[in-house]
């Protein structure tokens, strides 16, 4: 049987030389340790063929070199998240036997940031990842060869404060809000919501910081009025605050106000799950173990959030189990196929294009962004 090599890392490579997918802020975590080496799913691929062709037996009258090709069982998939709730999703799919019943070698772990993951996908090393859905449509735009499965957690942002003072929007006006990451979600979520509130950015003084625990620090250390903070790092500052005498408490949790402000259902969908393309085509039952397997993951999670916590020790930058146990009650987990999230999904991308349209690669996705099982 002949074997055909994926064509998919060297596109991606092309992609990058060529400058077309470029950097979106992420939050950085400690690297996690590599998995064991396994080749790419795409190695180990070859095209369906028809064995019915003008009711002639293959091989009848085709030279063999014409043979339409078999597709190999895939032997191996490599799977990342960032180092946050959704881990523990991927993490405890990796587990289940729907999926290592197809593919012998399943793996698994966190990526610190978001060029980690490109290159792992340049690689070939990665097929399926956890990531902010405005960066899976951001990469498609930019002709990574990805499609979006389906969406998984619906808003995972706060407003955090210390300040008894401070109880609505009015009372941010002319305060100090330290925000990770300028330019990314938590930021344009902010402002949006706060625009909706009456207030701009220019009515407050947005500091900005790299990663969400600095923040956190600055808001221990009394220079934050406020903070905006994602899931984990929200429940650990609640929990910090109370260990040290610091009264820390949710000013704002943003996907409620994001449906007071808007009218709409207080949803956001920020986080799901993308898969390359070859891997959705030439292996559909793997990707249905997967999306299969992850709406059980979620129901798991809300079913058994101690035990997912220890699931997700590991890979949440030395968070504890107590810790991140709190924060799963705090996480809206929920299992939506991405045909039927999209209405939400646009929604969502055309407020993030009111401040940065290149968030989203400059427009709304097509149709082909959405998987929709066929």
């Amino acid at each position: 049987m002949r074997r055909r090599v994926s064509a998919i890392p060297r596109l991606i490579a092309c992609l990058l030389a060529a400058g077309l997918l470029f950097g979106c802020a992420s939050p950085s975590a400690p690297a996690q340790p590599e998995p064991s080496t396994a080749p790419a799913a795409g190695q180990s691929a070859q095209e369906p063929g028809n064995p019915d062709s003008g009711g002639q037996q293959p091989g009848a009258s085709e030279p063999a070199d014409q043979l339409p090709e078999a597709v190999e069982p895939l032997a191996s998939l490599q799977m990342q998240a960032p180092a946050a709730p959704p881990s523990i999703l991927l993490a405890h799919l990796a587990t289940q036997e729907r999926l290592t019943s197809l593919v012998p070698e399943v793996s698994f772990h966190a990526f610190a940031n978001l060029d980690q993951l490109r290159a792992d996908m340049v690689k070939g090393q990665v097929q399926v990842a956890a990531v902010p859905t405005y960066v899976a449509a951001n990469l498609y735009q930019k002709g990574l060869p990805v499609r979006l499965l389906n969406v998984t957690v619906w808003g995972h942002l706060s407003v955090l404060t210390a300040d008894p003072d401070i109880n609505g929007w009015e009372d941010l006006r002319g305060k100090t809000v330290y925000i990770p990451f300028k330019g990314d979600s938590p930021d344009l979520i902010f402002q949006i919501v706060a625009r909706e509130a009456g207030l701009t950015a220019d009515d407050m003084d947005l500091a900005y910081v790299s990663a969400a625990p600095e923040a956190l620090q600055m808001l221990m250390a009394g220079k934050a009025d406020a903070v905006v903070l994602p899931e984990p790092v929200a429940s650990a500052a609640i929990i910090q605050g109370k260990q040290n005498g610091v009264p820390v408490r949710e000013l704002f949790e943003l996907r409620q106000e994001w449906g007071r402000v808007t009218g709409r259902e207080p949803v956001i969908p920020q986080i799901g799950t993308i898969a390359v393309t070859e891997l959705i085509d030439e292996h559909p039952e793997v990707i249905a173990a997967i999306q299969e397997g992850l709406q059980e993951s979620v129901e798991w999670i809300q079913a058994n959030p101690a035990e997912a916590a220890a699931i997700g020790e590991p890979y949440l930058n030395g968070l504890k189990a107590p810790v991140i146990e709190s924060s799963l009650g705090r996480t809206p987990f929920a299992f939506v196929p991405a045909d039927e999230a999209r209405e939400e999904i646009e929604f969502f991308f055309t407020k993030l294009a009111e401040l940065s349209p290149e968030i989203i690669g400059g427009g709304l996705p097509d149709a082909g962004f959405y998987y929709t099982g066929e």
